[in-house]
């Protein structure tokens, strides 16, 4: 008898759990968007597996503004949905999921601008989320762009 009833609980508790863990994000958007914006290519490099299993990075969107500033869109989502996933993540501590960014401007020739506006932004990502890295140019000299994301590891 009190192994089934520790049976039970056991399994009462994993529910209530796994229950508790799911904290996601829905969305919805038009079937047809009005928007038309100017998508480029993405090159990604990953030296991060956590960031990579966890961010799926959707599309980057570039616009030059009237007075030549460059503005830019970046897509990702937190794809660490379900109920394994949020486990892992509630065991680790790390749900909602942290991390920061930069912006890194980079010239004609390639070279990098200088900027004090090049620091870290601190984002909280909930699982499901879709988050937006966008940044506007410094001057109208920069003419490309990096993306640094990285994870907030709290001690």
């Amino acid at each position: 008898m009190r192994v089934k009833m520790s049976i039970w609980l056991a399994a009462a508790i994993t529910v209530v759990l796994f229950c508790g863990c799911q904290n996601t994000v829905n969305t919805v958007r038009p079937a047809e968007p009005v928007m038309r914006p100017q998508t480029i290519e993405g090159k990604k490099v990953y030296t991060d597996a956590f960031l990579n299993s966890r961010l799926k990075f959707e599309s980057i969107i570039k616009s030059e503004q009237p007075d030549g500033l460059l503005k830019v869109q970046i897509t990702a989502v937190n794809v660490r949905v379900g109920p394994l996933d949020q486990f892992w993540s509630w065991f680790y501590w790390d749900n909602p999921y942290k991390i920061s960014y930069r912006f890194t401007w980079l010239d004609r020739n390639g070279m990098e601008v200088s900027t004090p506006a090049s620091t870290w932004i601190p984002v909280v990502v909930i699982p499901g989320d879709v988050v937006r890295f966008s940044a506007i140019s410094p001057n109208s000299g920069c003419k490309d762009f990096i993306l640094s994301v990285r994870e907030i590891i709290e001690e």
